[in-house]
């Protein structure tokens, strides 16, 4: 069992009794600041530290939460936004309008925009003027479909605390965070550990059950089941092996149980249509490596840790799912792309074109503990067509890294969707590029135009056949290829409540998530 010197830290906090705490285990986040979210991990104690304008219920209903009310008006294209009255910053600080407006110019900054573009649509807003202490104005040129998601994913801060500087991921507030909801952080958190206890300030609408939380990160822990035993830990995600053997008995009987919720997410391999670096630039080989996606080793993993291939980016729980369904991979028509495209047999079998270059990619990947090996995996369906993939095991973070910069000709890791799809617009877009979130470096001026036009348009069935042709458009140039979707396994102790998930597999971002959370006897 590898101890964490850090739980010490727990018995200094007086106000927190033995039982009391609920302990988390999650993967690793980059941040606790709103204006920098990076990854789905950040949230999940950035939602008990800070309250948003709306929130949504487990349906995906929106709510009031900041908000008192809005309203919309001219169309749409005006917004007036009412903060409920009364409420204060964890540090006594009234929250205002002006914190609203200040929130949404920071998150407009470049140098903040290049660090966590999560929150493209409210960047977009065209202006938001304070009307008084308690009233924000938005104007649009044009009304949103997506606004109440925008609304959803705008998350307030203080202004006399956030105030950006030249270098954001720097900054000491990152982890001392001074937020608007039911938890405050103890102490200074870290990107692996995280302490929170039940603000007796707060004055919102949705307040926590649980008197404290500690996050702590359990990406290399080997004996979880231990920490579970001594009460280390009450919720955590598993590897998939630890999840069956629990599921079947054979381990943790009558101190956890296994639970497998279908989430919105898949496992996917990033390819790199920059041509200046990467032979991937030509479509005619990222529509090869499609068909050589090896699904059957993939549905024979699932007989034991079930995941559904992916027929379509977005999955069956996305209302911009399109069930129809497409032809599953087949080898022979990769070496007919190939051959068609030029890339003719050469030396050591590996295929090369009329220049002379040689058909050899680079993939960075995350190994998993156990199951199948996805970069792995198309590395030995490659080599049976002529295509030499060099497989490069990495940290996550460093995955993302080399995605991000373009370093590489493919990445295969996770990818979380969220209820509107034109929160994934940055993956695709040319303003995605600008920002780094494009990690594909896929440019199509035809893409653009259509994300434009969804997140502009109001009926939600002409929405819905926008991101259907979307859907084609991924899959025919192919800037990514989505493998299967995630199913979320994790383990729960018998003394935890109140876990229950939304309609993304979610057990945070939501009314209640982990504020409706409670240890009984």
């Amino acid at each position: 069992m590898r101890w964490h010197p850090l739980l010490l830290a727990l018995s200094l906090v007086s106000c927190l009794q033995a039982g009391e705490t609920i302990r988390v285990g999650v993967k690793e986040w980059t941040t606790l600041n709103p204006l920098l979210i990076a990854q789905s991990t950040d949230n999940e104690a950035l939602d008990l530290v800070f309250d948003r304008l709306v929130t949504i219920d487990a349906k995906g209903d929106y709510l009031p939460e900041l908000l008192e009310s809005w309203t919309i008006l001219k169309g749409g294209r005006e917004v007036v936004l009412k903060l409920r009255p009364g409420m204060t910053w964890q540090d006594g600080h009234p929250i205002e309008a002006e914190d609203v407006v200040f929130t949404w110019k920071s998150l407009r900054l470049p140098r903040v925009r290049i660090l966590g573009d999560t929150v493209a649509g409210v960047t977009s807003f065209d202006s938001l003027t304070a009307e008084g202490p308690l009233t924000v104005r938005i104007r649009l040129k044009r009304p949103r479909g997506n606004l109440l998601f925008d609304l959803y994913n705008f998350i307030p801060v203080p202004r006399h605390l956030y105030q950006v500087g030249t270098k954001p991921a720097d900054a000491p507030i990152n982890f001392l965070p001074v937020g608007s909801g039911p938890y405050r952080v103890i102490d200074k958190a870290t990107k692996s550990r995280v302490v929170l206890e039940k603000w007796k300030g707060y004055r919102g609408v949705h307040p926590g059950q649980a008197a404290a939380f500690e996050l702590w990160d359990t990406s290399e822990e080997k004996a979880l089941l231990s920490d579970f035993q001594d009460e280390r830990v009450h919720y955590s995600s598993v590897p998939a092996l630890q999840y069956y053997l629990v599921r079947k008995g054979a381990q943790g009987r009558g101190l956890v149980q296994a639970v497998s919720v279908p989430q919105a997410a898949f496992q996917a391999y990033y390819l790199n249509c920059d041509p200046k670096r990467s032979l991937l630039g030509d479509v005619a080989i990222r529509q090869a490596l499609a068909e050589l996606v090896p699904w059957q080793r993939f549905s024979r993993a699932r007989r034991f840790f079930p995941d559904q291939l992916a027929t379509s980016f977005w999955p069956p729980q996305s209302w911009a799912h399109d069930p129809d369904p497409r032809p599953l991979p087949q080898m022979e028509r990769a070496s007919v792309l190939l051959e068609a495209a030029g890339w003719k047999s050469g030396p050591e079998g590996i295929r090369q074109d009329a220049k002379g270059r040689r058909l050899i990619l680079v993939a960075y990947q995350v190994p998993p503990p156990v199951g199948p090996n996805t970069a792995a995996l198309l590395a030995i369906q490659a080599a049976r067509v002529g295509i030499r993939i060099e497989v490069r095991n990495a940290p996550f973070s460093t995955v993302v890294d080399k995605s991000v910069n373009h370093d590489g000709d493919l990445w295969a890791y996770g990818w979380s969707l969220a209820l509107d799809p034109d929160v994934d617009s940055p993956l695709f877009t040319r303003e995605g590029y600008l920002t780094k979130a494009n990690v594909s470096s896929y440019l199509n001026p035809e893409m653009d135009r259509l994300f434009d036009e969804g997140r502009h348009t109001l009926d939600p069935d002409a929405r819905k056949g926008i991101y259907l042709r979307i859907s084609e458009l991924i899959d025919r140039d192919r800037p990514i290829i989505p493998i299967n979707y995630i199913q979320t396994r994790m383990l729960v102790h018998r003394r935890l409540h109140g876990v229950v998930f939304n309609s993304l597999g979610q057990n945070f971002g939501f009314w209640p998530g982990r504020r409706g959370w409670v240890l009984v006897p």
